[in-house]
């Protein structure tokens, strides 16, 4: 007789490494667009631009290259996302742990 296989239910899980390395390079400019109140004159076009230039290295304002703006915004991002490959998956897989512990929500 063959064996079932056990269903598990997936569920939402928000990956929090990775969030809040994306958040760190976003918070500056979100926050030159609140206080220039959104007008589209000013604070929406401040806040691409500050996004871009911290996520590409270019800056639309001067029209060129600098790697040390990618430490605003890439840097965070990529040791969000290698905390969350190798202290989340294997070696260490802190995720199964937590889903194990029953912990909702949250993995890393």
């Amino acid at each position: 007789m063959a064996k079932k296989k056990k269903s598990r239910s997936r569920s939402f899980t928000i990956p929090l490494a990775p969030t809040l390395g994306l958040i760190a390079g976003m918070a500056e400019p979100i926050q030159w667009g609140i206080g220039e109140g959104f007008a589209l004159d000013r604070g929406w076009l401040n806040d691409r631009r500050g996004l871009i230039a911290r996520y590409t290295g270019y800056s639309p304002w001067g029209k060129d290259f600098d790697i040390n703006r990618l430490k605003e915004g890439l840097l965070p991002l990529i040791a969000g996302m290698l905390v969350h490959k190798f202290v989340g998956g294997r070696p260490l897989n802190l995720n199964a742990t937590l889903a194990r512990a029953g912990v909702p929500l949250v993995r890393l």
